[in-house]
């Protein structure tokens, strides 16, 4: 017997069901001796276990699992691209979607003119944005789920993702109209370890990199807060509740009166937004003008030669 697409959706589908078989069954619209069946059948032809269990229930991946899900991922991304061969037209009549994985910041600041100008110019191309942490776009982009990543990148960043230098996002100061910190001059990391702090996870960069200007100093913040999104934070500093370190990309143009930002580039630094695409992945001519939309400062020959597109 030889392993079948619906064999590799079904370990897709368990670790996306929290490897819950009847959620899984109700998913692929089967049963649950179904689902055992499948699995039972490709580790059979594999001649690994992909499944961990306790008892009856699968409670996780083993290291060959993880490697099989990543592979059945690049699998059923590279079947689908086969089968959407004819939607590869040019400008009006081009088809398919773009999977684009990315944080809060670049999704509600950076891409909202991108998304408009290039739906404007495919009209038919759907695009499906995942927001989360950067581990998670990194992690997307390897297994095949996201096609496109936008995000800093981690510090184990896999050799076979191909990244190329979007742009530099600096931070600033950002405290509520009135703030005492307003009255100073050149601001200094020990004038703001003593005031209530809201900060970002440390899944994100932007938390991370405030913990560490403050461990570098011998200090520890004083958090009151902590949040994944940035509208969130901007909200609670303006109502007096801590002050927070944000990229300034979320505070041009911000229409909030309550609001002030503060240049703090000499105590926070700036990261740096990558795209990422996997190695192996053949981008659509549409997804290629998309990351040159986002990109309109790179020549087309740079991102050619960084992305790995054949010309």
């Amino acid at each position: 017997m030889s392993m079948t697409f619906q064999q590799l959706h079904c370990i897709r589908q368990i670790v996306a069901n929290g490897f819950s078989v009847s959620r899984t069954a109700e998913a692929l619209f089967t049963t649950q001796p179904g689902v055992s069946k499948m699995v039972r059948a490709l580790e059979n032809e594999l001649g690994i276990v992909v499944f961990a269990r306790r008892g009856n229930r699968l409670v996780g991946l083993t290291d060959a699992g993880r490697e099989a899900y990543s592979l059945a991922g690049r699998i059923l991304q590279d079947s689908q691209a086969l089968r959407g061969l004819r939607d590869n037209g040019q400008g009006g009549q081009a088809r398919g979607t773009i999977r684009l994985g990315t944080t809060h910041v670049h999704a509600r600041y950076r891409l909202l003119p991108v998304t408009g100008r290039f739906l404007r110019t495919y009209p038919h191309v759907q695009l499906e944005y995942s927001v989360g942490t950067p581990p998670e776009i990194h992690a997307g982009v390897r297994d095949g789920s996201i096609d496109i990543g936008l995000s800093t990148m981690p510090s184990n960043a896999a050799p076979d993702i191909l990244s190329l230098r979007a742009y530099e996002m600096e931070r600033c100061l950002v405290v509520p109209r009135g703030h005492p910190l307003l009255a100073l001059g050149e601001i200094k990391i020990r004038d703001l370890a003593d005031w209530p702090w809201i900060v970002h996870d440390e899944k994100f960069t932007s938390g991370a990199v405030v913990q560490r200007a403050f461990q570098m100093h011998g200090l520890q913040p004083r958090i009151v807060m902590r949040a994944m999104d940035v509208d969130v934070m901007k909200a609670y500093v303006a109502q007096g509740v801590g002050i927070a370190a944000l990229n300034k990309m979320a505070m041009e143009d911000d229409p909030d009166p309550r609001l002030r930002c503060i240049e703090a580039g000499h105590i926070f630094p700036a990261s740096t937004a990558m795209v990422m695409v996997r190695r192996d992945h053949l981008l659509k001519p549409f997804a290629f003008d998309f990351i040159r939309m986002l990109l309109p400062r790179v020549r087309r020959t740079t991102l050619v030669a960084a992305l790995g597109i054949p010309t």
